[in-house]
């Protein structure tokens, strides 16, 4: 019980510290890793699963993987900008596992031109994150983790480094089927800057419930994100300051059907990406996702349908093994 006590203090004082208004750098830390996660509106930090990658949403989760599993992973985001990342687990005796994972993200070669606007060259840029997860079973119901993360970030001539760190709860009632979790995701900060300014980390304040329905194959999720930022002006193209307007931004719905014990249909919803990204001249499926997936014993694999950018649709993969 001091363990968990002093557990919930850490986070309780880490997100008072590091709420932050500020544009943020290392904004590729924001973009889902798991396709499960991703087809249930982009996020979620509840759902019980046998999947490695939900360790990058929710430290907490890690437990449920079963360990010596190998997971790839794919994600198509912008023209020539592609996303991978990988992640293998062990396990650390009977309550515990352990987690290593990269996150990559590449942006290809672009043209560099001088400021009349003539190309002297071509240059690249990429993001770079290597992670190490720990997660433990405070009970049977309660389980905590932890993802320290080093980042690498390096535009042409100029680069960042910094440290980050996750935490995460998760509450699991296997008689109800009731998932409750808080995560608390980028506290750290930059150890090298582009160019001298400080930029704050990608801080996120998230609390997850997810429900599996007793008598039909359907569970279904609430994400709440971004709970530290509570403004009008923390918002892209947002002027409405009331509560109701704000809450609704926090907001990201899920459900997932179970065809079979093996198999799985998500579809999701989020409300922010719905408002930032939608364009008033035409109707468009902004801030929707889908997806599915395959899980047996031994292999998973999944895939999902969603929008990131305004400029682009992403297809995200899914692949794990057990070795």
């Amino acid at each position: 019980m001091k363990r968990l006590v002093a557990y919930l203090y850490i986070i309780c004082c880490t997100c008072v510290l590091q709420a932050q208004d500020a544009e943020s750098a290392f904004q590729f830390l924001q973009l889902p890793v798991s396709s499960h996660a991703a087809a249930l509106g982009g996020d979620n930090t509840s759902i019980i699963e046998d999947d490695v990658t939900l360790a990058f949403h929710n430290p907490a989760l890690l437990t449920n993987a079963h360990g010596r599993t190998l997971s790839i992973n794919y994600m198509s985001y912008l023209q020539r900008t592609n996303i991978a990342s990988a992640a293998y687990n062990i396990e650390v005796g009977q309550r515990s596992e352990l987690a290593f994972g990269a996150h990559y993200l590449n942006f290809g070669t672009m043209k560099n031109t001088d400021a009349e606007g003539n190309i002297i060259g071509n240059f690249s840029a990429k993001d770079m994150a290597l992670m190490t997860t720990y997660s433990f079973d405070f009970s049977s119901r309660l389980s905590g983790g932890v993802t320290g993360k080093f980042i690498y970030s390096n535009y042409e001539q100029v680069y960042s480094l910094a440290l980050g760190v996750d935490l995460g709860l998760n509450y699991y009632n296997p008689e109800t089927m009731l998932s409750v979790s808080v995560v608390a995701r980028n506290l750290g900060g930059q150890i090298k800057t582009y160019d001298g300014i400080h930029e704050p980390m990608p801080f996120n304040l998230l609390v997850g419930f997810s429900k599996e329905l007793e008598h039909a194959p359907l569970r279904l999720s609430l994400t709440l994100t971004d709970l530290d930022k509570w403004k009008a002006e923390d918002f892209y193209n947002t002027s409405d300051d009331s509560w109701k307007a704000l809450l609704v931004k926090h907001l990201i719905i899920g459900a997932d059907l179970f065809p079979t014990p093996s198999t799985y249909i998500s579809a999701g919803y989020n409300f922010l990406l719905r408002s930032e990204l939608k364009n008033n001249a035409r109707r468009s499926l902004e801030g929707f996702s889908i997806g599915g997936g395959i899980q047996t014993q031994r292999m998973k694999v999944g895939v999902s349908y969603g929008k990131y950018h305004i400029a682009a649709s992403s297809l995200m993969m899914n692949f794990a093994i057990g070795l």
